[in-house]
């Protein structure tokens, strides 16, 4: 098989059918230049030569978040494709089909139940979703196994998949169907979070503890993998010694956008080449002796007989772009914030209040009652007091606070005037953004949040099956603003102007 690799977690598989031709399937499509949920950029950007890329046989979208199903690449697809690929859509985000024939008619489509088998032109396609026994935002990620008689890809997407006996035997049990001549897995890597943790740290020597401490926690967690089959600690087989196994990882490429401040990008915890290195000095103390290597964006990787193979780079893309600085822990940069809502549009007080109060009283509370790493119970037992929100409106240009309570003795969020406390807080357009999908979990990001707070009211807002009516009319924006012919660039790029230092 050959995999041309896109950059982030989107790649092109090109396999062979029993017949001996060529079938291509694309994992993901995001390939616009931001993330308009998280107003991160994306690295690599390019364009696509349609006129070098040729036909696609199918797009398998693993879950509904805008760096995976991006209605701009879709659209684009739409317009420049001679012909229209099947869509492979998981279950999970089937409550998103009628946007897609509303949006895009000629697109036929397919829903993936969970392990199903099916045929693309002869080649085998299954998929995998991890149940989870807590609340995640990417609870609906599916992986992917392509397989023919003699190879077999699967790739984590967006995940890890969790240490159970069930899913890492039906892992295993899939790789030793039949006898492969390659067995390979595509692992996927993804760092903003402790990156953008990094950009918070003024001080370089609290920089260099920082990544130190990182690394090594990376390092014990990789040393772990191959720890605990060989000291019986599972009960699960080991898919790393499976007969021509091999392996990639890649690398959620989203980063601070180079537009804020280019500097920022030389602030890193870690490449995916060092990665690999730590998995590789492993992998001898432990005896295995797999392939082991990374995928470069904008390369092609041939993959036969459990060898991987870098090939050429890749014809069809132009006006590549990477950027790769030289790692500068001391470097000095702009880290943009706003202190204000992103959006400063003034609002009716009451208007907002009702929608806040619904989404407290309607979905967080139960939400937060129930959930099993952190439930409500708890903290109020550990404060020895109500939970307070405080909610800052914007109205005839005056900002005006509110506080909101709930307590053992309440049967809601209601109303108190200016306590002496609050657990979290929040701008009311903010949130009411949220509820329109102009802003998501990650969007936290820009604001300069209260230190000490929790945030779990926003954290519960992105969880997805509590919320897919919040996901379907982000998805119904942006695929209007698409078929507009308008960008992403340009929805992302407005709300950085309104960031300070």
């Amino acid at each position: 098989m050959k995999i041309d690799y896109l950059g982030h977690s989107e790649f092109l598989i090109n396999i062979e059918n029993n017949k001996g031709e060529n079938v291509r399937i694309l994992s993901d499509c995001w390939l616009s230049n931001y993330v308009f949920w998280d107003l991160m950029a994306r690295n690599p950007t390019f364009k696509i030569d349609y006129s070098k890329f040729g036909d696609l046989d199918a797009i398998f979208i693993s879950h509904s978040h805008s760096d995976h199903f991006d209605p701009y690449t879709l659209v684009e697809f739409y317009n420049n494709l001679s012909k229209l690929p099947l869509l492979l859509i998981p279950e999970t985000m089937e409550f998103l089909v009628w946007l897609l024939e509303k949006y895009l008619p000629k697109f036929d489509y397919k829903i993936l139940r969970n392990k199903q088998e099916i045929d693309i032109n002869w080649v085998k396609i299954k998929w995998l979703v991890f149940e989870n026994d807590y609340v995640t935002n990417e609870d609906d990620v599916m992986t992917l196994f392509v397989y023919n008689d003699r190879e077999i890809i699967y790739a984590e997407v967006d995940t890890l998949p969790p240490e159970t006996i069930e899913a890492q035997n039906y892992m295993y049990s899939m790789f030793t169907s039949k006898k492969f001549e390659t067995a390979f897995y595509l692992a996927t890597r993804n760092e903003l979070e402790w990156n953008i943790k990094l950009l918070d740290i003024s001080d370089v020597a609290e920089r260099k503890k920082f990544i130190s401490e990182y690394v090594n926690k990376r390092k014990e967690n990789t040393e772990r993998d191959f720890f605990k089959f060989d000291n019986e600690e599972v009960e699960f087989k080991d898919i790393s010694r499976v007969k021509n196994y091999c392996k990639s990882l890649i690398w959620q490429w989203i980063v601070y956008s180079k537009i804020l401040d280019e500097n920022a990008l030389k602030v890193k915890v870690l490449w995916l080449d060092e990665l690999v290195q730590i998995e590789k000095s492993l992998m001898k103390n432990y005896h295995r002796n797999y392939d082991l290597s990374y995928f470069e964006a904008g390369y092609s990787y041939e993959i036969k007989n459990a060898k991987i193979i870098k090939l050429s780079k890749l014809e069809y893309l132009k006006d590549f772009s990477f950027v790769r600085f030289p790692v500068n822990i001391s470097e000095q940069f702009n880290r943009y914030y706003s202190n204000w809502p992103l959006n400063k549009q003034n609002a009716v007080i009451l208007d907002q209040e009702k929608v806040i109060l619904d989404l407290l009283n309607n979905r967080f509370l139960s939400y937060q009652i129930v959930n099993l790493e952190d439930p409500l119970k708890n903290v109020l037992l550990q404060n020895k007091r109500d939970y307070v929100i405080k909610i800052n409106y914007l109205e005839n240009g005056e900002y005006i606070d509110k506080y909101y309570s709930y307590g053992f003795s309440k049967f809601n969020f209601t109303e108190i005037i200016n306590p002496n406390y609050f657990d979290e807080d929040y701008f009311a357009n903010d949130v009411v953004d949220f509820y329109e999908w102009k802003q998501e979990l990650y969007s936290n990001f820009w604001h300069k949040l209260t230190p000490g707070k929790w945030y779990r009211f926003w954290t519960m807002l992105w969880s997805n099956f509590l919320n897919n009516d919040l996901v379907y009319k982000k998805y119904e924006l942006h695929f209007k603003l698409a078929l507009e012919w308008k960008k992403v660039d340009e929805y992302v790029e407005n709300i950085y102007k309104s960031f300070n230092h």
